[in-house]
């Protein structure tokens, strides 16, 4: 009886202990440095906001973790992950070169992302026929992101000219309205988003078909100490998306 007695007092102390642990563990969670509003932004008093940065902190909550945001060049934020040195990153789409380190829980996906090809209103006849065959725009030099995954199809479409010299989605928008390229593509609500705060959204025209839903994941990376709390997280971020308070987040930034 005593024996078992101490084992209990044992048990319940290496518990405890572990639970200190593991609330006193701060996560670093890395961002890419754009404005991909509604999503991820700064405030004009330099504070991170947006539905992701709501939901993951409230997420955290829930599990009782301690977070920390780090935001970088999209580049080396990729790295900071690949080396472990940051525990996950957020907005980022699956591809087979991510996956050999960071997990993708299905659970953890934060959105889908709506691509389009969108132009000038007044450019639009510049642009050749599109019925959804990416062969159809071949010749027209596409502004895209750099570093960003648009999908199998269009990452391996060599023929295709592509300018990535735009690290976020407001210089992307910014070069077509100068005339740097005639078609760019990115999320349809980032770009509708920057365009009504420019108060140029009458001059942009997004082109039909549109591109395939991507899903975007806050991803963990695959060192061992991330393992449980990728798949609670998971658990919990698909429980949080039924709740009222992720509806209010979601109607705070339009969407």
């Amino acid at each position: 009886m005593l024996k078992v007695f101490l084992t209990l007092i044992l048990f319940t102390s290496l518990s405890s202990h572990s639970l200190i642990a593991d609330e006193a563990r701060k996560l670093t969670i890395v961002r890419g440095d754009g404005d991909y509003s509604p999503y991820e932004m700064m405030t004009p008093d330099n504070q991170l906001t947006g539905i992701h940065i709501e939901v993951v902190h409230a997420v955290a909550k829930i599990l009782n973790i301690s977070i920390e945001f780090k935001t970088l060049p999209w580049s080396r934020a990729l790295h900071w992950v690949e080396l472990g040195k940051a525990d996950a990153i957020t907005f980022i789409g699956k591809t087979p070169e991510r996956e050999k380190f960071a997990v993708f829980h299905e659970g953890n996906v934060l959105n889908l992302s709506q691509n389009a090809f969108f132009t000038l209103k007044e450019s639009l006849q510049k642009c050749n026929i599109f019925t959804g065959d990416l062969k159809q725009l071949e010749g027209n030099k596409i502004g895209v992101l750099n570093g960003y995954s648009y999908g199998k199809e269009f990452d391996n479409a060599d023929y295709l000219t592509k300018d990535d010299g735009a690290d976020t989605e407001y210089i992307l928008f910014k070069k077509l309205i100068k005339g740097r390229f005639l078609i760019g593509i990115a999320n349809i609500n980032t770009i509708t988003y920057i365009a009504n705060q420019e108060d140029l959204i009458d001059r942009i025209v997004f082109m039909k078909p549109y591109m395939p839903s991507i899903k975007q994941y806050i991803a963990f990376s695959k060192l061992d100490r991330n393992k449980k709390i990728a798949s609670d997280f998971a658990v919990a971020l698909s429980h949080f998306k039924t709740t009222q308070e992720y509806r209010r987040i979601l109607d705070k930034y339009g969407l």
